[in-house]
């Protein structure tokens, strides 16, 4: 059965859409060192899921990963984590996006410019002085987790070729 082909029941693709969220709960629990908490390994299950199943199970795995992610730091950028979890969904739909029309490493670089570029939406909590200090640090997390999915992505695509 072919991951992109659509081959299978809704009730697997909610069940798979929940153990990635699952996931994406212990991933929260593995923090990249940065100034705002939030920042973990929380988004490689989003990343997985987006190439494997598609964009809405992209959209929905990224954001619960990021609320999850920022509900153990004790959400340190307040309301605004709304908005980043909206800005994670728009990761993991366009990640599956582009990984069908043109592939897989270019759906990841795709997803890791969004991510980096939400540095943004800390702004009205830590100012325009943050993005030279928080930008390096969301890329190369955002680089990591997509860097995990795709390695898996690719493996278990291989394993289930042969």
């Amino acid at each position: 059965m072919s991951p992109e082909k659509g081959n299978y029941s809704k009730t697997r693709l909610i069940s798979e859409t929940a153990l990635f969220s699952a996931l994406s709960g212990v991933g929260a629990m593995i923090p990249v060192p940065s100034l705002v908490g939030s920042v973990a390994l929380d988004s490689f299950p989003g990343y997985f899921i987006a190439l494997w199943r598609g964009s809405l199970s992209g959209a929905l795995v990224c954001a619960i990963g990021h609320l999850l992610s920022a509900w153990r730091a004790s959400f340190p950028l307040g309301y605004l984590h709304v908005p980043v979890a909206l800005l994670m969904a728009l990761v993991g739909a366009t990640t599956a996006a582009v990984k069908r029309k043109i592939g897989v490493i270019a759906g990841l670089t795709a997803g890791i410019s969004i991510n980096t570029a939400g540095v943004v939406l800390a702004v009205p909590t830590m100012g325009w002085g943050i993005l030279p200090i928080f930008t390096p640090i969301l890329f190369v997390a955002s680089l990591i987790n997509a860097a995990i999915a795709g390695i898996i992505y690719e493996a278990i695509k291989r394993i289930m070729k042969s």
